[in-house]
Formats: C-alpha cells, sequence, structure tokens
C-alpha cells in the first residue's frame, strides 16, 4: 500500500472528489495543514499540493517549504499533483514567474483545451468543462510541456518531469462550491461574477467535472505507475 501526502493549504480547500478516488484505491492519506503543520519527512509515493487564497509570491516560509519539497519530489523523479496554488508553486519551483491574469475566472467554464496530445487528458471532450476560482497565472518553466490552455489564460495545465500542474479545479464538490461562494470575500471585487448564477449550473456541469476528475485520475496513475 502506497503512502500520499496531502499539503493543504486552505482549510476549504480539501482534496474533494479525488480524496475518495485514491482511498478507494488503497493509498494511504496523509494530511498536512501546512500553515501550521511541520512537513514530515516519511517516504511517499506521491505528494498532491492544493490551493488556497495566497500567492505563490507571498513571502511566506511554508510555502517556500512547499517548493523545496516540489523540487525534491521531481529531483527523486516522484510525482507531484498540484491543483490552483499548487500549480504556481510547481511553476514558480523551477524558475517561471507567477502573476495577475487579464481576468479573474471564477465559476464553470467549457473552453479549456487540450495540447500537445497530452495522455494525461486523453478521454476528455475536446474542449472540456472545469470549475476555476484564480485571478493569477504562470508562465512555463524551462522544458515544461503545455497541456492544457484557454482563451483567456494560454497556461492552464503543464506537465515538467514527474509534476503536473493544473490551474483549474476538477477535485470540486458541490459542498467545496457552495462553501466558497458563500464565505469568499473575493466575490465582492468581481463584478462580472453572480454566485447565485453559478449555483444554478451545479447540477448541469457539476457531473462533467466529477467524470473528467475520475479520467484524469485513472491517465494520471497509468502514466506515473501509482
Amino acid at each position: 500500500m502506497d503512502d500520499v501526502l496531502v499539503i493543504q493549504n486552505s482549510s476549504a480547500e480539501g482534496l474533494g472528489s479525488l480524496e475518495s478516488l485514491l482511498v478507494n484505491d488503497g493509498f494511504r492519506l496523509q494530511n498536512v495543514f501546512a500553515k501550521k503543520e511541520k512537513i514530515p519527512q516519511n517516504d511517499y509515493s506521491l505528494l498532491v499540493v492544493l490551493g488556497a487564497p495566497e500567492s505563490a509570491n507571498d513571502n511566506l516560509d511554508y510555502l517556500k517549504n512547499e517548493m523545496n519539497l516540489i523540487r525534491q519530489f521531481v529531483k527523486k523523479e516522484k510525482p507531484v499533483l498540484g491543483i490552483c496554488l499548487g500549480s504556481q508553486l510547481i511553476a514558480k519551483s523551477f524558475g517561471a514567474q507567477v502573476f495577475r491574469g487579464d481576468r479573474t475566472e471564477i465559476g464553470f467554464y467549457h473552453d479549456l483545451h487540450i495540447e500537445n496530445n497530452s495522455k494525461l487528458f486523453s478521454g476528455f471532450e475536446n474542449p472540456f468543462t472545469v470549475f476555476h476560482w484564480h485571478g493569477e497565472t504562470f508562465s512555463l518553466p524551462q522544458n515544461a510541456i503545455r497541456l492544457v490552455s484557454s482563451t483567456d489564460y494560454v497556461n492552464q495545465a503543464f506537465l515538467l518531469e514527474t509534476a503536473v500542474g493544473i490551474q483549474f479545479h476538477i477535485e470540486i464538490t458541490n459542498e467545496m462550491i457552495n462553501l466558497w461562494l458563500d464565505t469568499s470575500q473575493e466575490l465582492s471585487k468581481v463584478q462580472h461574477i453572480n454566485p447565485n448564477n453559478i449555483k444554478q449550473e451545479i447540477s448541469v456541469n457539476l457531473p462533467k467535472v466529477k467524470k473528467n476528475m475520475e479520467i484524469f485520475y485513472n491517465n494520471f496513475k497509468s502514466q506515473f505507475h501509482i
């Protein structure tokens, strides 16, 4: 049985639907709340770094520790999956720039296109549907391969050796969406976002996102032999 280290950067951003996929496959999960807990030094088969409102550019020791950990995993040729902030930390760990995008993306989007015939997104519709909650983006590290792009953000997912960064949320659940919409301070600053409209879209779009999570998870396991 393999162990998975899960770095949680916000109490509101957990593994979502990815958790049951891992648990049902017999993986043992070690969850660490990075702001308050020390990262253990055990041997893990997979590192998952989750999202948060903070920026990868914030001068925070725990984010620096996470970037060091990401580099260690890649050096050991062990897989890393970074979601949202996690993807930005991967990019920054290997010399890329993280910066504000031209438009904040919050809600369901349907314009994500697969690039470079990525096997990680094999079986997806093209374009496909995800849930977004971000205002920052990143350049690609040297030697990284772009996997997904969209209308407003050219870099939505990438592969660098054994690290995969995805800017969007395919781990999202109904509970997570409603929690974020009901508690976020950011929404008041984004005039083009209507929380009620997003909630009305959940029943139609969340099943698509959940299916994409399952497909991606199986592709990820296959590619990295975990």
